[in-house]
């Protein structure tokens, strides 16, 4: 009733004749404003999670502030989700995964890049792995081989086959990358696994000529290449379960579709809240 009376008398005189405490009066304005102003959250968290049912707490508190100019608070968040009973789907163990140490000797190297995953040179630090999707109702193989660079995270080049990880195709992003790379004074690494393509002298001549110097994990140790394994990860969580595909073709169609979308628009908190061309882009 004061809410309602406030815009024809002042507030200091409704409070003065009605039998109500001018705190029990600001305490439960404030709860108004409240419950209005969750209700309003609660629906941009519904419709930013119905676009993208992966994000999690941090993402989605970043959209908000970013897509909609709103001050949250994460463990705000956090709370609401749970009321929701939303939540980001997160990261699940590979039942399998490929091996490609099997094949020609070639030549092994040592880990340069010893874990030391951070820069602030464009194509200074990248890496590059190859994994493997299988679909259950056509038992085709899909492979998938990129490569990254770790100043933002971002996809340089790849390749998809479904015809084998053969050397041709490892081959194909590397003749990719050495034709866009600038001429620049500092050292240049690219980080892999010990998998038989990347030990391969045709491998390591292309690395060289390109002055590109390799570097290799130790036998059996995913961690030294984290970052292209997390970067599998999460295309694998996002992609969905590979039952829901009937092709590879329907399959290739899918990874391209997110690689473009992880490079444009999926926002990385490492990143301050932005996706790795956006990121590149505010640099420059």
């Amino acid at each position: 009733m004061i809410c309602i009376l406030e815009a024809k008398f002042k507030l200091f005189d409704l409070l003065k004749f009605l039998p109500i405490a001018p705190s029990t009066f600001f305490y439960w304005q404030r709860q108004f404003k409240k419950g209005d102003k969750e209700h309003y959250l609660k629906d941009i968290m519904m419709y930013i999670w119905n676009q993208d049912h992966h994000l999690g707490v941090l993402r989605l508190t970043e959209r908000i502030k970013r897509d909609f100019d709103l001050t949250v608070n994460h463990k705000h968040v956090y709370r609401l989700m749970r009321e929701l009973g939303i939540h980001g789907e997160g990261y699940r163990k590979k039942v399998r995964k490929y091996d490609s140490s099997k094949g020609p000797e070639g030549k092994r190297v040592k880990n340069r890049l010893n874990r030391r995953f951070k820069t602030d040179r464009r194509f200074q630090k990248m890496v590059s792995d190859i994994t493997e999707f299988k679909i259950p109702s056509t038992q085709e193989k899909v492979y998938l081989e990129p490569i990254m660079d770790l100043y933002n995270n971002e996809i340089l080049t790849y390749a998809i086959t479904s015809e084998g990880p053969t050397l041709s195709f490892a081959l194909k992003p590397l003749n990719d990358l050495t034709k866009r790379l600038p001429n620049e004074s500092y050292k240049r690494f690219l980080h892999t696994d010990q998998g038989w393509q990347y030990r391969h002298h045709i491998w390591q001549h292309t690395l060289k000529k390109a002055h590109i110097t390799p570097s290799m994990s130790r036998r059996a140790t995913c961690l030294d290449n984290a970052c292209i394994e997390s970067f599998f990860n999460k295309l694998k969580v996002e992609l969905g379960n590979l039952k829901n595909y009937n092709s590879s073709k329907e399959l290739t169609r899918a990874i391209n579709e997110w690689i473009k979308y992880y490079n444009n628009s999926r926002i990385q908190m490492k990143l301050g809240g932005l996706a790795p061309i956006e990121y590149r882009h505010q640099a420059a």
